[in-house]
């Protein structure tokens, strides 16, 4: 009879590892279903479509992830769930009121804003950017109290439903003729199964609602994550889409349209892995902070190095045959795509290696060093960019000079973190191992 080794046992058993194969589950079928569309959407969407997403996705990324000030990170804190829920509720709050201020921008200024990141039309789908962002900062404060009521069937049902709601929509409405419209209404209708953290048997509907007065509490209380957390998460964000609005400013919207198909190619897989492995290491590297033995260096090199053995095959592929593959793939409007997909294979396979190691900076409290290195890629992803733009070269110089930023950003990440953790095995060593 084949025995099960114990420590495998408990890991099978484990509520928690249970939970996570749950949501990855449903992450990789639902997001495994999006990347499977994309051939069917290059076909019924051009360039300049796939463009005004890129620029829409852009803007709506960089509002909604600071559309709660950041409290959503903060639900899981408190230990009682009444105050969770008033906190909850709070940042669903902010989320409508700046839901009310992006809105009341668009009116303003929305055709000089469409105009000066080289997409006019941005200016007519403004509703949908309010609308988008609303849904968004919901999506990120609901999970988070879905993650805290342990809620992981509905967080698994929620990210398969997630991406067939944006694939279906998007290849729907395409078939249908409705463009541009189906691709931008898509990134919204995945992230509404967020609802479920309201609706379900824990969610946040079935808790009392805080009036002004508790939610100014609860806002004061947590001030430190509006304060530190947010400003550090729209420097990091901005440090992937302000590139993506520079080529579009510059170049117009079907070059925007052909980098931001590219991007879509390397993060998508990416994303479903890259998840899965920073789960696992956070979980160790955590333990052996807190339960140092003086191997959290050489865990980290020795992940790195896994995960640059395991992109190295795709990125060489595209790094090689990227032009003859897209026109393949995605069709021969799309070849050009897969030129730049030869000049970011290299910094992909980088951020594919080292972004899952990166937590260990805020574990072994570097959040200065964090935030500094979001910052620096910022105005080397952003300014280099621009930069040759402003000079008049051609749009692949661009792209190489992001491309160059980018191997540049995440070498100096990839220092940064093994010299953190060698820092905490000295520090353990000089202390020496207990007895």
């Amino acid at each position: 009879m084949l025995r099960i080794p114990q420590r495998l046992h408990n890991l099978q058993m484990s509520p928690m590892a249970r939970g996570v194969a749950r949501i990855m589950t449903g992450s990789v079928a639902g997001q495994g279903l999006v990347i499977l569309c994309y051939p069917v959407l290059t076909r019924l969407y051009d360039p300049a479509e796939f463009g005004l997403l890129t620029v829409f996705s852009s803007v709506v990324g960089m509002i909604s992830v600071v559309s709660s000030v950041s409290l959503f990170q903060a639900i899981p804190v408190p230990p009682d769930d009444q105050d969770a829920a008033d906190l909850a509720w709070t940042a669903l709050a902010i989320v409508t009121f700046t839901t009310v201020v992006t809105a009341g921008v668009g009116l303003v200024a929305g055709e000089q804003i469409g105009s000066l990141l080289g997409v006019p039309r941005l200016a007519d789908y403004w509703w949908l950017v309010a609308l988008t962002v609303f849904v968004m900062g919901a999506y990120l404060v609901l999970s988070e109290w879905m993650v805290r009521e342990r809620s992981y069937g509905a967080l698994a049902r929620r990210n398969l439903l997630m991406g067939v709601g944006q694939a279906t929509t998007q290849v729907g409405l395409g078939v249908a003729g409705v463009t541009p419209l189906g691709l931008l209404l898509g990134l919204g209708v995945g992230r509404a199964c967020a609802l479920g953290g309201l609706l379900s048997s824990g969610g946040l509907l079935r808790r009392a609602r805080p009036g002004p007065r508790t939610m100014r509490a609860a806002l004061v209380r947590f001030r430190r994550f509006p304060l530190l957390a947010t400003p550090a998460a729209f420097v990091t964000s901005a440090g992937l889409e302000v590139p993506l609005l520079v080529v579009s400013a510059f170049y117009g919207d079907a070059r925007a349209g052909l980098l931001g198909l590219t991007v879509r190619v390397f993060s998508g897989p990416a994303q479903v892995i890259g998840e899965a492995i920073d789960q696992v290491f956070s979980g160790e590297s955590s333990a052996r902070i807190r339960n140092p033995d003086g191997t959290v260096a050489a865990m980290t090199r020795t992940t790195v190095r896994r995960l640059l053995l395991i992109g190295l095959a795709p990125a060489v592929l595209l790094a090689t045959s990227g032009p003859w593959l897209f026109s393949v793939v995605f069709g021969p409007d799309w070849s050009e795509a897969g030129f730049y997909a030869q000049l970011l294979a290299l910094p992909y396979l980088l951020q594919f290696a080292v972004n899952p190691v990166s937590g260990l900076l805020l574990y072994l409290q570097r959040q200065g060093q964090s935030l500094g290195w979001s910052c620096m890629r910022l105005v080397f992803t952003g300014g280099g960019p621009a930069l040759c733009a402003v000079l008049g070269a051609p749009v692949w110089v661009a792209v190489a000079a992001l491309a160059a930023s980018h191997v540049l950003s995440y070498l100096l990440l990839y220092v940064l973190c093994v010299r953190a953790a060698r820092a905490a095995d000295a520090e353990y060593r000089r202390k020496g191992s207990p007895a």
